[in-house]
């Protein structure tokens, strides 16, 4: 098992330490992020208390995170899309090119029995 990382990070003026698996620059990206969204919160509505400025910014992070999942999901979908296009045109394109190159005849050879 990994050993977990402990990284002391800031986030609205506050700090925390936090335990994870990953490293501890990817750790610090994370906190950058939700310290980005939740400053962007409290600039907008500025009487809002840590507690409620927290909550917004979570909802706002899962409205993110589930528009990325449905959009990873229509680009998956595309994939196969494509995959299964490409493979049909590679059957298309093997059947033109034995219809535009038919088999050469059979060259059979003879047995030279009794020849010596």
């Amino acid at each position: 098992m990994a050993e977990k990382v402990k990284t002391i990070v800031r986030i609205a003026g506050r700090e925390y330490a936090i335990r994870g698996n990953e490293s501890e620059e990817y750790i610090h990206k994370v906190a950058i992020h939700v310290n980005r969204i939740m400053e962007e919160v409290i600039n907008r509505q500025p009487g809002l208390s840590t507690a409620m400025a927290a909550v917004l910014t979570a909802i706002n992070l899962a409205d993110e995170s589930l528009k990325l999942r449905k959009e990873m999901e229509i680009l998956q979908e595309r994939i196969k899309e494509l995959e299964e296009t490409m493979e049909s045109m590679k059957v298309e394109t093997a059947v033109s090119a034995i219809e535009q190159n038919p088999k050469p005849p059979a060259i059979y050879d003879v047995s030279r029995k009794g020849k010596r």
